[in-house]
């Protein structure tokens, strides 16, 4: 999901895992990339998901000894907003964290056109 085209190839991607998917299946995508860039790829239109967040620190990472928040634990998901977004004055302790987002299918995906469907379709140009 990185490179020139990433954000129509992310958007590719999530809309065909959609397309597999049956309505309650799990999608997991673990990544770098943090809820602001990754999120929206999971609310285009035909996409309807129940989405978890957890954050995990890389290996190694040492809290600061003022970090208030030492007793956080990494195997609960982090809460979301209704639209799927970190809360405000949420603090990263780990900005080089793992983002591991679990996603639920909620209900049947449109049908492509056929035309998307079949590779044996000329490409149309306009």
């Amino acid at each position: 999901m990185c490179g020139t085209n990433a954000p129509i190839s992310a958007s590719l991607m999530i809309e065909e895992v959609s397309r597999l998917l049956k309505p309650g299946g799990i999608y997991m995508l673990i990544t770098y990339g943090d809820p602001i860039v990754r999120i929206p790829h999971f609310h285009q239109e035909g996409c309807s998901w129940k989405i978890k967040l957890y954050i995990i620190p890389r290996p190694g990472f040492q809290r600061p000894g003022c970090s208030s928040s030492s007793s956080k634990l990494y195997l609960e998901p982090v809460p979301l907003t209704e639209r799927g977004m970190l809360p405000p004055g949420f603090v990263l302790e780990d900005p080089d964290s793992h983002y591991i987002y679990v996603c639920k299918k909620m209900h049947a995906t449109p049908a492509l056109p056929a035309a998307i469907m079949d590779p044996t379709t000329p490409d149309i140009v306009q």
